[in-house]
């Protein structure tokens, strides 16, 4: 199965948190220091934001442990 680049590749999410059990990814990137940046820039920008960071591991990984338990 071919999976989608933008969720194999880029696990680090930044998600804005609308209610505490609801949230939409704002952005996503291959390393956590790109994140961290553009996390920087957004709380500058937007102050009451609430935005956070967020490891998102790929499908497959999900699939191993699930399998494994």
């Amino acid at each position: 199965m071919i999976k989608p680049v933008i969720v194999q590749n880029h696990p680090w999410v930044i998600v804005k948190t609308v209610v505490i059990t609801q949230s939409h990814t704002v952005a996503r990137f291959a390393n956590r220091q790109d994140a961290d940046d553009h996390l920087r820039f957004l709380r500058r920008t937007i102050p009451n934001g609430g935005f956070e960071i967020m490891f998102e591991p790929p499908d497959d990984v999900r699939e191993e442990k699930r399998s494994l338990n």
